[in-house]
């Protein structure tokens, strides 16, 4: 299998690379009937709610930026295949300066440290944006389930000495800015890749079933903080990506993880 698709964006590279694949139960989606979903699903030509785990390299000058981790040990096999994908393209974890977490979800930070809880990229800082740092450092959030935060908790004291916190709208260098995206957590975030006339988007969690949630994107999933403002950011997005014909990725997009999408009323394509 491939585990890694590369994109030009101008004078900067980008790899989607895959780190894992699996299947979403419908009860994934909460606030969707069953039968709304086997109906996309019919609609799509597909028996089940695929998804992926994807994770990102650009390659701007010489920063090498890695927009989130994937989940390394922690979904055991259907998933933590980061460094076969980086070791497709050539790319040892020392050559990487920079990390940036769309969010502290574990399928995102997971790779970030090993099974010791160290940090397992040395030489990178960790961008994150302020109000998820702040949301995942408040155990006030997590009284009912405070195994919730524990791996966000270890990341954050591995890099605690590289962490460089923005605003949700920043620019990161390199080409590189943060889209805020709120909702899905309190401060997640997708990326801008801009190099000349070309742009190209990473858009962190919008999607987590293509399938399902283009065609109808009041469609939310459980992991959703905010279920409301994140349908709210993903038309957002939506909006953008299609209006300016944007290629883009995501952390769920399923392989090759890059394409673009049109609008058709109320429904979006994708065209890949």
């Amino acid at each position: 299998m491939n585990h890694a698709t590369k994109t030009q964006v101008g004078d900067i590279e980008v790899f989607v690379l895959n780190d894992g694949n699996t299947t979403f139960e419908t009860d994934t989606f909460t606030a969707t009937s069953t039968t709304e979903i086997k109906s996309l699903l019919d609609k799509a030509g597909q028996s089940s709610i695929k998804t992926s785990f994807n994770a990102f390299l650009i390659k701007s000058g010489d920063e090498v930026t890695l927009v989130d981790s994937g989940a390394g040990e922690l979904f055991g096999s259907i998933a933590g295949n980061l460094n076969t994908a980086l070791n497709d393209i050539g790319i040892a974890k020392s050559d990487i300066t920079k990390l940036v977490a769309t969010h502290m979800h574990p399928d995102h930070i997971g790779g970030m440290i090993d099974s010791n809880g160290n940090r397992y990229f040395d030489n990178a800082e960790l961008v994150l944006s302020i109000k998820e740092h702040t949301f995942w450092s408040n155990s006030k959030n997590f009284i009912n389930h405070p195994e919730q935060q524990v791996h966000a908790l270890k990341v954050l004291n591995a890099y605690s000495d590289q962490l460089i916190l923005c605003k949700s709208d920043a620019d990161l260098g390199r080409g590189l800015s943060s889209i805020d995206l709120p909702g899905h957590t309190a401060g997640h975030i997708g990326v801008k890749v801009s190099s000349s006339s070309s742009q190209f988007i990473i858009a962190g969690d919008i999607v987590h079933a293509q399938h399902l949630q283009f065609i109808n994107p009041s469609i939310g999933v459980t992991f959703d903080q905010d279920y409301d403002m994140a349908k709210k950011s993903r038309l957002k997005m939506f909006n953008m990506l299609s209006t300016e014909e944007i290629p883009f990725s995501g952390g769920h997009l399923l392989s090759p993880g890059v394409a673009t999408i049109s609008r058709d009323g109320s429904e979006y394509i994708l065209n890949v």
